[in-house]
């Protein structure tokens, strides 16, 4: 954790022109990621092809600071990394964003956007990481960092986040008008190098002067280059009971939150955001809590117990030292990286557990989970298999891509190798995944949740005539791990898009099957 601040400077100069950061990707999609200096991923080994733009986190502002337009990061912890992240991304084409705000350092936003005067000291600050500069780089206050851009995460506008956090019902405005305000000050700095401006959102819109979601968010987007919906952290230990980190689509109500990836772009549309201004972000991460039920020995299966209200350990980097900025308690986060769940449970493959541990796959969210009877330790993550499922609905959505958190808990490129097909349009590569019936060391993989649909089987048989002759009726059994596998069912042709096991064609209106018409 940081512990030496520094307010930045507000030194203004007017930039010279420069040649505009290429993006290295040739579609317009982007695959954004977050990168911490506490990740412990040097930079020099990150495999830059794979990110079109890389934000840096964070810059904060704290109630703590003299001035609260003041945005404290270390000159030399941090300046250092910011250095060597732009110097690798300017060689890759990658553009540097440098994010400012997140969950507790978020803490003065509202009284900066309120106030005409700290907007425009505020920004003048922010401007210093996007400026160029003209100042050795052992310079005791640089005025400039050379950033291609700034990710604004307020958590959140208009509602409570961490409990350091100051938000009043007119946040919504005012934010607005610290937008409009940057976005003016970028172009009249940088009129020939186009400096980007996004942010990172709730799965709702911003709230309004009632509290509730606004209905028209459309005046926001002219000032984004796009905006990152964090679809994650939707049910955990601030939760009743067990249910999913980060769902494709909602799980039954009022069991689960009514939250997920698909609700999230259909409420961000349907007040007004373009779509291809919209980023999809996902959990490289899992949430574990503490059940007051064997999980295994329910009849019929389910992802949703009660739980403790003591959130345990996570993986091996979980710790529970009080935050530096926000002290909210000495708690653990629960939290698994997605490289400390293959590292110490998924160990021979992503679906197969080792012993004491059962893995399971939820229909509704289309989501894994694990659960371990020995000490009632739930943990719902996603994978491969429920990437794959957001990243193919993300591309038939036009959404402009998809996001990460963080760059350094991927295990060996495996999911963020299946994030890359938002740039594919054709021939797009295969994710084959082994079958969920075999585990290793007497530990026993249990089938998908029992439910109705999932339970129900088919009832076609290939017609005699026709496109369906020699196709196969679909088997709730069997895995289709290859897209463009055909089958029947009810007396229709159907083409899975994506690989998938045990889900019913037909029964979803954005699953893996393609109906491809009567036989």
């Amino acid at each position: 954790m940081r512990v030496s601040l520094l307010a930045l400077a507000a030194t203004a100069i007017a930039c010279a022109s420069a040649a505009p950061v290429e993006k290295r990707a040739t579609d317009n999609n982007v695959v954004v990621g977050y990168w911490v200096p506490w990740g412990d991923v040097p930079v020099a080994s990150l495999d830059m092809t794979k990110y079109t733009h890389i934000n840096y986190g964070f810059g904060v502002t704290v109630k703590t600071n003299p001035n609260p337009t003041d945005i404290t990061f270390d000159r030399y912890y941090d300046g250092n990394n910011i250095r060597a992240l732009v110097a690798r991304g300017n060689q890759y084409g990658v553009p540097i964003l440098m994010t400012i705000g997140g969950w507790t350092g978020s803490q003065t936003f509202s009284t900066i956007s309120a106030d005409a005067s700290l907007r425009k000291t505020f920004i003048n600050n922010a401007m210093v990481f996007v400026r160029n500069n003209t100042l050795p780089d052992y310079a005791t206050t640089p005025d400039g960092w050379n950033m291609d851009g700034i990710d604004i995460d307020w958590e959140y506008p208009g509602r409570a986040g961490a409990i350091c956090n100051v938000y009043t019902p007119q946040d919504a405005g005012n934010y607005l008008t610290l937008l409009k305000e940057l976005r003016a000050q970028m172009d009249l700095e940088f009129p020939n190098q186009h400096k980007f401006l996004t942010a990172a959102v709730r799965v709702q819109p911003f709230d309004g002067t009632d509290g509730k979601p606004m209905a028209d968010v459309s005046a926001y987007a002219q000032y984004f280059d796009w905006i990152s919906i964090m679809a994650y952290d939707i049910m955990g230990s601030w939760s009743s009971t067990t249910g999913p980190n980060a769902p494709f689509k909602n799980g039954p109500a009022p069991a689960a939150d009514q939250f997920s990836v698909v609700q999230a772009i259909d409420s961000w549309t349907a007040a007004k955001f373009p779509v291809n201004k919209l980023v999809v972000g996902t959990a490289f991460y899992g949430r574990s809590v503490i059940t007051t039920v064997d999980m295994d020995a329910q009849n019929p299966i389910t992802m949703y117990v009660n739980k403790t209200n003591v959130t345990p350990k996570g993986g091996p980097a979980d710790r529970n030292d009080p935050n530096f900025y926000c002290n909210e308690g000495a708690v653990y986060s629960g939290m698994w990286k997605w490289k400390e769940i293959r590292g110490a449970i998924l160990t021979s493959s992503p679906t197969t557990p080792a012993a004491g541990w059962n893995r399971y796959w939820d229909d509704a969210t289309q989501t894994p989970w694990l659960f371990r009877s020995s000490d009632k330790t739930f943990i719902s993550y996603d994978d491969v298999q429920s990437m794959t499922i957001k990243v193919n609905y993300a591309k038939q959505k036009g959404v402009k891509g998809v996001m990460l958190w963080d760059m350094s808990y991927d295990y060996n490129g495996e999911l963020i190798t299946v994030l890359q097909n938002i740039h594919c349009t054709s021939n797009c590569p295969v994710v084959t995944l082994p079958t969920t019936t075999a585990a290793p060391s007497g530990a026993t993989t249990l089938p998908p949740t029992k439910t109705a649909t999932s339970a129900a089987s088919a009832t076609t048989t290939p017609a005699g005539t026709g496109p369906c002759v020699g196709v196969a009726a679909w088997d709730s059994s069997a895995v289709y791990a290859s897209p463009g596998s055909k089958v029947t069912y009810n007396g229709h042709l159907y083409t899975n898009q994506w690989w998938t096991q045990n889900e019913i064609p037909g029964s979803q209106a954005y699953g893996a099957w393609k109906d491809g018409g009567a036989c």
